[in-house]
Parts: C-alpha cells; sequence; structure tokens
C-alpha cells in the first residue's frame, strides 16, 4: 500500500513538470507575409513583333483610310459551296508589327455602297478563312479596343473566285498602348476607387466632355498621343483629385503604369 501511495505520489510531480515545462514554450509566431512591392512606373509587356508572311505580293489595289500596306496572293483552294471562293485577312499594326486580328472585323461590300445608308453582305473577325461569293467586292477593315482606340481602312475591287483562296495581309496604322494607373492618398493605395477621365490634351474640361473615362487599376487600351487626365476619388465622405496634364501614351502595345499621389480635398 505504501509502494502504491509512493508511485501515485511521483506520477503527479511528474505531470506536473511536464506541464510547466510545456507552459513556458512559447510558439514562434508564423512568418508574417512579405509586403507587396508598389507598382513601378514605365512600360512592361511589350509584345514581340509579328512575323510577316514572306510568300506575299503587294497588290495592285486601291487601299484607303488608316491602311499602310497589303500583301496578298491567290492559291487554289475550294469552299464547300462551289459558288464561292475563300478569302483570309491577317491585319498587323505597323508599329512592331503586332497582330491585331483578333481585335478587327473585315466587312464585305458592293462596291459603291454607301455606308450610311446600306450594311455589309458579311461581317467577320479577321485572321479566320471565310467563304465569299465569287465577285468583286470592297472590304473593310474595322480595328478597335477600348473607346479611345479605334481604326478603320479599305480595300477596294477584291476579286474573289470560286475554287480559289485570296490570302492577304494587311497593315494598319493604330500605335497604341495599355494604360494602368493607381492611386494614392497618403501613401494608402486607393484600389480601384479613382475614376479618371480623358481628354486630348489642351482641351477646355469646363466645356467638353471627357472622350473616355476609366477605374484605376484597371488596364485600358488608348491611342498613342497626349492626353490631359482628371483623377477623382469620393469614398467614405473622403474625397481627393489631381490632374496629370499632358500624358503621353506610346505605340509598342505594352503596359504603361504610373502611381498619382492624390491631395485630399
Amino acid at each position: 500500500m505504501r509502494d502504491l501511495l509512493l508511485k501515485t505520489i511521483a506520477l503527479s510531480w511528474v505531470v506536473t513538470a511536464l506541464a510547466a515545462s510545456c507552459s513556458k514554450k512559447e510558439s514562434a509566431p508564423p512568418p508574417s507575409a512579405p509586403a507587396a512591392d508598389a507598382p513601378k512606373d514605365g512600360v512592361s509587356s511589350v509584345p514581340p513583333p509579328a512575323e510577316r508572311a514572306t510568300d506575299l505580293s503587294a497588290v495592285d489595289l486601291t487601299i484607303a483610310g488608316d491602311l499602310k500596306e497589303v500583301k496578298a496572293k491567290v492559291l487554289d483552294k475550294d469552299a464547300d459551296d462551289k459558288a464561292k471562293g475563300l478569302l483570309r485577312v491577317r491585319v498587323l499594326d505597323l508599329d512592331g508589327p503586332i497582330d491585331v486580328s483578333d481585335n478587327t472585323q473585315w466587312e464585305v461590300w458592293k462596291p459603291g455602297s454607301d455606308i450610311e445608308e446600306q450594311k455589309p453582305e458579311l461581317t467577320f473577325w479577321a485572321g479566320n478563312e471565310q467563304p465569299v461569293l465569287a465577285g468583286t467586292w470592297d472590304l473593310r477593315l474595322r480595328y478597335q479596343e477600348g473607346q479611345i482606340c479605334k481604326a478603320e481602312g479599305w480595300i477596294r475591287g477584291v476579286k474573289v473566285e470560286s475554287g480559289k483562296l485570296w490570302k492577304a495581309e494587311a497593315v494598319i496604322g493604330q500605335p497604341m498602348e495599355y494604360v494602368r494607373l493607381y492611386g494614392t492618398l497618403g501613401g494608402k493605395d486607393l484600389a480601384d476607387n479613382v475614376r479618371i477621365d480623358v481628354f486630348k490634351a489642351g482641351t477646355d474640361q469646363e466645356e467638353f466632355q471627357p472622350i473616355a473615362s476609366f477605374w484605376s487599376a484597371q488596364k485600358q487600351p488608348m491611342a498613342a498621343g497626349s492626353y490631359d487626365l482628371r483623377l477623382n476619388y469620393d469614398k467614405d465622405n473622403v474625397k481627393a483629385k489631381a490632374d496629370l496634364k499632358a500624358f503621353a501614351v506610346g505605340g509598342d502595345h505594352g503596359i504603361l503604369k504610373k502611381t498619382v499621389a492624390l491631395p485630399k480635398m
């Protein structure tokens, strides 16, 4: 009985000692996540130049508008409908050049059509091979990204033949960049809460409406040129504003980033 009592007391001491030892150990705080780097001003993500087709030749056709060059060749290829030929037009921007086919539509018009009163016969996205009824057509190319990045041009008198593919590359003049602006107030990032109004440089902002508007941190396509930007923040009873004059947008199709500190009103 005495031995049992001694063993019980000894076990109690061991448990107490272990508990005290455990209580003295302090768990290390979890590693803190590294602070996010502030976006650096400047241009990034400039796409590499697109490869040009080497088997095309300059066409003896009238081109107009923002088109700078058209090269093409005719190949033997049947459409599913034997009464039709095939057209494929790839569109490049002059600066680079950069392939902008995904943002360009081409329309098929009867020669002499009034585009204000009539509609195109067909409309397709550039880069895709499409069947078109054999005959002579005018092609209208319309490139657009966003509100203020647009260009269009014409290729007149394109002859479409059944059993043939008219394969072309068209170079259009619309240099641009994607603009991404960030706003801060007292060193704090304002996320996507700053409204940015865009004006052509030198515009009287009291007399004219902005040509485009977007929000901070968003990627906005803009044609190359000089702009006046008006930045406004209004949230939780806090207001701030700033102006950027003669903000220069380049033509390399990269992403132009800039951070603007807004003074509190």
